[in-house]
Order: C-alpha cells, then structure tokens, then sequence
C-alpha cells in the first residue's frame, strides 16, 4: 500500500509541473514586437503631459600619458523641454536661465531633432517597415526583468538607429536602449515613474571622430538628466487638495502673539529666504527636501556646537540638482549644488565648504530682503523667470574666509583638512579646461582664473597634488555621491561600495562616466520611488 501511494505521489509530482507549464501563455516575439512599436509611438502623447528640466554636461577629451583619456574642453546645457501638440516637435527653453545653458557650437548640438534622438528609439519612424527586430534573451535591470532585442534598419534605411533595446516583460514599453546613429553613440534609460508609465531619465552619449572609425575612444561624452516631471500648475492643484486643516488645530494658542521689532526683522528676512526657495524649487532649480539635507545639516550642527555658534533663525541647507560646482548663501539658507556633492572626496572637504558658507551667515551677510515683496517672485511663464544672483562681495568673501578658517580649527575636522586643500587644488588645475562645470551660476564658485579663491588657506597647507599618484584621491567622478529622482528632482546617497583603484588612470577626476540605474516598478498607489534614480 505505501508503495502504490509512493508511486501517485511521484506521477502527481511529474505531472503537475506539466499542467502549469500549459496554462503559462508561450512568448511570442512577434506579438510583443508589435506592442514594443505601439507603445513607443504612444510614448509621445504620452510626453506631451510633462514639461521636465534637462540638463546635459558634455566633455571633450583627449589622450594623457599618465591619466588615459582626461577633458580638455566642456559645454553646459539647462533648459526645460516641453512637447508641442500641433506639429509633435521637442522644444527647449534655452531663455530658462540664459547664463546657465552653454552653447555646443560645433561640438554637440542640442537641437530638437538632437535631445529627440537621446529619448527616443527613433522619433519618425520605430516600426516594421524601417526596422527589424530580433529577440535576444532575457535579462534583469535591477528588479526588472527584461526581454532583450537587437535592431537593425531595413538595408533602405541606413541612417537610422542600430543596437539593442530591453523592454520590459508587464507591459512591452522600452526601459533602455544602446546603440548609434552614425558616429554618435547613445545609452538612454527610462523609469518607472508612474504605473504603467516609464519615462526618459538619464541618457549617456558618446560621439566618435568620424574619420576614425575604428577608433576605440571617444572625442567627446556627455551626461543628460531630467528631472521635474512633476513641476506645473497640475501637480500644485493636486497638492492643494491633499491639504486638510482641522480649524480647531489652527487656532492660535501662544501665550505671547505679538513680536518684538527685532524678531520681525528676523522674521522678514527669512520670509525673503522663503520665497527665493519656493521659486528656485517650484521651476525645478531646488530639490524637495530629504535625506540628503539632514546629512548637510549635521555637518553644519558639527561646526556650530563646536564653535558655540547659535544663530536665529537657524542654519539650514538645500540642494541645487544641477551640474556645476557651486555654492550659495542667501541669508541663513545654504545652496549646495548636486557637481560639489559629487566631486568631494569626503566629509572634510564638505565641512571646509560649508564652513564658509556658514561664517556668510554668521556675519550677517544678508539677502536682498526685496525678495520679501512677492511681486518679485510673480511670473507669467516659465520663458520669463527672474534671475537670482547670490555673489557676495570681494571683501565679504575675504571676512567669510577669515571666520571660516577659525570654524574650521575649533571643529572635529580640523586635523583631516589635507584632501580638502587638494581638492580646491584640482578644481584650480581642471578648471581652464573644463570652466563650465567650476563656474558657478547661482553663487560663489570655489576657483577663479585657473586659481584658488575660496578658503585659499586650507589648499596652502595641502601637501603637493599629485594626479598620477593612484592613492591621493582628491576629486570623485560626476555621480559618485548622489542621485537625482526623475519624477520630483529629489536627492538621495548612491549606496556603492567604493571602488578599489590600481593606477591613475581609474582616479577619473571629475569626469563624465556612463549610468547605471537599478530599475525597479512603481508600487500601486505611488507616482514614484526616488531610491530607482540615478
């Protein structure tokens, strides 16, 4: 009796996984293919709904004996780019901030028909008849399984788009492609920002000379963001009906209402803070609140306790998202920029940069209090934004040095400040080359004419730089501290295990390099989930 039940429990066994094989529908390629071009032509309507920030750094490099292909040259470009309705063309803002968006000229060209060709497999044209497609294998980016395709133009279609996409196996939408159009080579990733809706993110490009063709290493390299999906009237509205006020909450119960004119004052000038920060944020200049803020202002906690600093209202940090190394102080709010966070070797140097930033504060170097009147933030649209100028003046920049080095002398990092000085050192040395990322455009930028200019001090008591010396780690490539989230422009910390380095050649010193986000699907109920950046 065991036995016969030992021989049905063995057929039940192998015929079981029969069953469930039958009832998972077979994959059929040429099905998903078709789905694979409906969906990417309907991912142009679907843009038409957003208006995100974009921002490209590019950089041209060129052969060093010692540090392998480093950047002798660079273009900036920042503008926001919305999708016209009527004849279906990507336009780019590039009034945004004009003197934050660089002109290519003839090294790259950010034309319509350029930023389409970096979001899109191909704008005119992804279908059967200027395309074949052909399934790979399967594969998963991040936590999202993937189905692989290589894709080649028809042999009457040369020009056109020629490498791989993966797409994801829920919905057949494209999730990355890799490849080229000539001599321009392209690795665009999208995100899953809402459900069901995947969205272009961060695109690495690199463009050979066209005269080499069989060269191995590129002329130049570029790095796109966007970010801001999020910005508009439409996602205000819909803050506005979140909000619920129990009038029995909002009544005021201090003991003492009234103010003394001093506490007015203070209060004035924070309201102009205030409102520089909800401008700069609600078009995309400033990221929301998070993570990131809290591990600024415990570096600022670390500097006042330690030099009996207190100061009303008090000291807090935000982050600019954009590329170029800068910072900013407007009253008691800080500006930090996404480049500086990135490029700093470690907590020192961040102290040192903030050290000054703080002793701005604590001498009262004050923000246009003008910005209080809200007639100054008011704009009709986007084209016709105010520019904000946050530089002190040379003798102001000279006191908060002075302050700042007494800061840093009282504070936990005063013995560590040897990498601080060499990074200040390093921005001096790249900064001919590559001035549009070491020029500031909100604030202050911590180098000027090829020479330190901010905190001079700590880079003079730097040991000597030494660039070919794989151990003296100075300055982290771009993307190396934090990264940005597509949908709402938030930060958090790359959570990498540092690498290890055999030569000079793998310092990369504020460098462009490739992405890599890990993919992960929108949960039911969210819009998105800043930790899939990147």
């Amino acid at each position: 009796m065991r036995w016969h039940s030992g021989i049905l429990i063995l057929l039940v066994l192998l015929v079981c996984p029969l069953v469930i094989a039958k009832s998972v529908p077979k994959f059929n390629p040429n099905q998903a293919i078709d789905r694979i071009f409906e969906n990417e032509r309907s991912l142009a309507s679907t843009l038409r709904n957003y208006s995100p920030m974009v921002e490209t750094y590019l950089q041209r490099m060129q052969l060093d004996a010692t540090m392998g292909y480093v950047p002798f040259e660079d273009r900036y470009f920042l503008g926001r780019v919305q999708f016209e309705q009527s004849n279906e063309e990507f336009y780019l803002d590039k009034r945004l901030i004009a003197r934050m968006a660089g002109a290519f000229s003839k090294f790259y060209s950010l034309s319509p028909v350029g930023f389409a060709s970096m979001i899109l497999v191909d704008r005119s044209g992804f279908d059967r008849h200027n395309y074949h497609l052909r399934y790979m294998q399967r594969e998963f980016l991040g936590e999202v399984r993937c189905l692989v395709f290589e894709v080649t133009p028809r042999k009457d279609q040369p020009n056109r788009f020629k490498g791989a996409i993966w797409v994801e196996d829920e919905g057949y939408n494209v999730v990355r492609f890799n490849g080229s159009y000539g001599t321009f080579h392209i690795d665009s990733w999208r995100m899953n920002l809402r459900a069901g809706v995947w969205l272009p993110a961060v695109v690495y490009s690199e463009e050979f000379d066209s005269n080499k063709p069989q060269t191995r290493h590129a002329r130049l390299k570029a790095q796109t963001r966007l970010w801001g999906y999020n910005l508009g009237p439409a996602a205000r509205e819909q803050e506005f009906t979140d909000v619920v006020v129990d009038p029995q909450t909002a009544k005021d119960t201090t003991e003492h209402p009234d103010l003394s004119p001093l506490d007015i004052q203070r209060s004035w000038q924070r309201r102009a803070e205030d409102n520089v920060i909800d401008k700069l944020q609600e078009i995309g200049l400033v990221s929301p609140e998070g993570d990131v803020d809290k591990i600024l202002r415990t570096v600022i906690n670390n500097l006042e306790v330690t030099n009996s600093i207190t100061l009303d209202p008090e000291v807090r940090c935000r982050i600019l998202p954009t590329a170029p190394i800068e910072i900013a102080t407007i009253g008691h709010t800080i500006l930090i920029s996404r480049g500086l966070l990135d490029a700093l070797p470690n907590e020192a140097a961040l102290a040192t940069v903030l050290a000054h930033a703080l002793a701005h504060a604590a001498l009262g170097h004050e923000l246009d209090t003008s910005f209080a009147f809200n007639d100054r933030m008011v704009v009709p649209t986007y084209k016709q934004l105010p520019r904000f100028d946050f530089k002190h003046s040379a003798e102001q920049e000279r006191e908060a040095d002075t302050l700042g080095l007494k800061i840093l002398a009282n504070s936990p990092y005063k013995d560590d400040l040897a990498e601080a000085g060499l990074f200040l050192k390093v921005l001096a040395e790249f900064s001919g080359k590559v001035p549009n990322l070491t020029r500031a455009n909100l604030g202050e930028g911590l180098v000027t004419d090829n020479q330190v200019s901010f905190m001079a001090q700590v880079a003079s008591n730097a040991p000597r730089l030494e660039m070919d010396n794989p151990q003296q780690i100075v300055a982290l490539p771009l993307g190396s501290r934090v990264k940005l989230d597509p949908w709402a422009g938030q930060l958090k910390l790359v959570k990498a295990k540092p690498p290890r380095i055999y030569s000079a050649k793998d310092k990369l010193a504020l460098q462009v390099t490739p992405f890599s986000p890990y993919l992960t699907r929108v949960k039911a109920g969210h819009d998105s989930n800043p930790d899939d950046s990147n």
